[in-house]
């Protein structure tokens, strides 16, 4: 992707003056971006901005001035394929991160470029701490999640995940679980990424009975309820600094349900 010199110059925007500095880590990610989306065409997978990139596409027609990362979102049968492929298609200087390939347990994948630096995890050695865009897989939200049975069984499983020993402790004190518990002991006999893939098959049986999706993390440990599945019936473009990234085509409905009055610009919110 060529970005023209003329991008990095400091310049105000919003009334805020967007450093050459930052401006040299959004080419890169933008740099990602285009890749990711080359990727994407090839294997037609589908795949939106989402949270701050899909506000700064909006409203900025580009980055939040004051923001500095990147996020897309995509359906959980299109981000699994994404996984199978991923490995393949990113080769260096690009790294495609997530508990398949490194050793850090997270439920969503980071694109990397190997070139750069971004700490995150100072404590980390022999860790890919590469500028990055994110990428984040889009599941079914139950509207009553206290009482819908499969939300609370795919809680239990991904503690099975991340906390075996957990899990085992709560077993042997007497603990009542939702998935029968000679699965819960099976799964933990198995690897982490044995485990993992047993999770992502069971969302994936799940998807499309719900009206409702979001990011599960979200769902499991915020009291967002997520969006309705309807935005995302189909693609529109918006234009995104030097190119342009697929939107929900109810985007207005979905940065409304996300932030309210996304029009208004203000400064020192979560990615607004």
């Amino acid at each position: 992707m060529y970005i023209d010199p003329s991008f990095y110059q400091e310049e105000i925007r919003s009334d805020f003056l967007v450093t050459e500095k930052r401006k040299k880590i959004w080419g890169v990610e933008l740099e990602l971006l285009d890749r990711f989306d080359a990727v994407c065409r090839k294997h037609h997978l589908t795949y939106y901005a989402t949270y701050g990139t899909l506000l700064g596409a909006a409203r900025h027609q580009g980055f939040i001035p004051w923001d500095d990362d990147v996020d897309v979102v995509m359906f959980r049968e299109d981000y699994g394929k994404l996984l199978n492929v991923g490995p393949d298609e990113f080769t260096e200087p690009y790294f495609f991160q997530n508990i398949y390939t490194d050793s850090r347990i997270r439920s969503y994948t980071k694109l990397r470029d190997s070139r750069t630096t971004a700490i995150e995890f100072p404590d980390l050695v022999d860790y890919n701490q590469g500028i990055f865009i994110d990428i984040f897989p889009l599941d079914d939200v139950p509207c009553d999640r206290e009482n819908d049975r499969i939300f609370q069984m795919q809680k239990e499983i991904w503690q099975t995940v991340i906390h075996p020993r957990e899990v085992l402790h709560s077993i042997e004190e007497g603990d009542s679980f939702l998935v029968p518990k000679d699965i819960l002991f099976d799964l933990m006999r198995m690897d982490v990424h044995s485990r993992m893939r047993e999770f992502e098959a069971f969302l994936l049986s799940q998807s499309g009975r719900s009206e409702y999706v979001n990011f599960l993390m979200s769902a499991f440990f915020t009291s967002s309820r997520g969006v309705r599945r309807e935005w995302y019936r189909d693609v529109v473009y918006l234009p995104f600094e030097q190119m342009e990234l697929p939107v929900p085509i109810c985007y207005d409905q979905v940065l409304t349900a996300q932030y309210g009055d996304w029009r208004q610009c203000v400064r020192g919110g979560l990615c607004t």
